[in-house]
């Protein structure tokens, strides 16, 4: 067992009380990008999350990308995190789709505990895939944007375990014609493999960032990473 491994599993006996205490209430976020945001964690969350120092690998890359006025969607938001940080960091709107209901009452929530930054901040209760089925209340965003339904976004954050796939093959026109910039979490080799490929055929040029191997988060799946791309969005 590493070093770093039994002291990840140190930090979280000593943490039990605490994450006990912090758990189903507002706080505010102390360390990383987030830091300040006021978020509810799920008792369930990783430590990481309550410390503000989750998935803090793609946080030089969203320094670099969400520059101010910069318009996002955030697909698969969870708890808010990732739509409180972007509207942070541009100043300007974030779109959250969320299938989930719980899911979309929790990032409301975690958006009115931080006026201002939660007022940017809108959220849809719908499947974003490969093409729109109003029956399972599937939509594609291609579909979305030549509708005049959505504003263009300038930056794209997908985390939708397993549908990431789904997500940009219907978009391939957004990301042909408008080339927002790219954040997307892949859950599998395969995955990476074939979301890397469409987004060369789109004009990317796709980097592969890898989770950190210093006190390393606890991911369940094998092969589990990032890709971000660059787009044309300024």
């Amino acid at each position: 067992m590493s070093g770093s491994v039994v002291l990840r599993r140190s930090l979280r006996r000593l943490a039990v009380p605490v994450l006990r205490w912090w758990g189903g209430r507002p706080r505010r976020l102390p360390f990383g990008i987030g830091r300040g945001l006021r978020l509810t964690v799920d008792p369930s969350s990783p430590f990481d999350m309550y410390l503000g120092l989750y998935e803090y690998e793609l946080a030089p890359h969203l320094d670099e990308l969400a520059v101010a006025g910069t318009r996002s969607f955030d697909i698969g938001g969870f708890d808010g995190y990732y739509a409180l940080v972007l509207s942070r960091l541009t100043g300007s709107d974030v779109l959250v789709f969320e299938a989930d209901a719980e899911s979309c009452r929790r990032v409301q929530s975690n958006c009115a505990e931080n006026p201002g930054v939660g007022e940017r901040v809108a959220v849809r209760h719908v499947y974003v895939a490969y093409e729109t089925n109003t029956a399972q209340n599937c939509v594609s965003l291609d579909d979305l944007l030549g509708a005049g339904e959505v504003f263009v976004p300038d930056l794209i954050k997908i985390d939708v375990d397993r549908a990431e796939l789904s997500v940009l093959s219907g978009a391939r026109g957004l990301m042909t014609e408008r080339r927002p910039h790219l954040i997307v979490e892949t859950h599998s080799a395969e995955l990476e493999r074939d979301c890397a490929e469409l987004m060369i055929e789109c004009g990317y040029r796709p980097l592969v960032v890898t989770p950190r191997r210093w006190l390393a988060e606890n991911r369940p799946l094998e092969h589990n990473r990032w890709l971000v791309a660059r787009g044309r969005a300024s």
